[in-house]
């Protein structure tokens, strides 16, 4: 292979990104938060059928079943969090996708303090722009960092 085409499959490598395994874990938290808002079977259904689907893949199952079954736990207070930010929304008027793309980003937002923002946002507005409509990305995006803002500053703060 010549050095021209590895710079060029470099340079490809790096503007294609492949998904992590955590990439992967929230895609599958998604499908399972999205399949238990539609049929209202408790989320630990969906996360045994996706974790003998996905057993041996490139996926931090782990980390699924954690953020999967964490965010369905604290559904109600997620739901109160979003409603507060996300102006002239309910919960329940918010598109099912979005609607459990936030609630995940904003689980992790509370429980993952060692994890960039930034990197949890992102990751939130590609899930919605991928299943989502083509305003999802903006939305997720503005009620997420009004989220953020609120919730790392609680977080990061001491107590008193």
């Amino acid at each position: 292979m010549t050095q021209a085409m590895n710079n060029d499959l470099s340079e490809l490598a790096r503007l294609v990104p492949i998904p992590t395994g955590r990439h992967k874990a929230r895609e599958l938290t998604l499908q399972a938060l999205y399949q238990s808002d539609i049929t209202g079977e408790d989320v630990q259904y969906a996360v045994e059928q996706l974790c003998e689907e996905n057993h041996g893949g490139h996926v931090d199952l782990d980390y699924f079943q954690k953020i999967a079954s964490g965010t369905w736990k604290r559904i109600e207070e997620l739901d109160q969090m979003i409603s507060r930010v996300a102006d002239n929304w309910s919960v329940q008027r918010i598109a099912t996708i979005d609607r459990n793309v936030l609630r995940q980003a904003v689980f992790e937002l509370l429980t993952e303090p060692g994890l960039d923002v930034g990197v949890i946002i992102n990751e939130a507005v590609i899930l919605s722009k991928r299943y989502g409509d083509k305003k999802s990305g903006a939305f997720v995006n503005g009620v997420l960092d009004r989220l953020a803002r609120e919730i790392r500053t609680r977080v990061d703060s001491p107590s008193r």
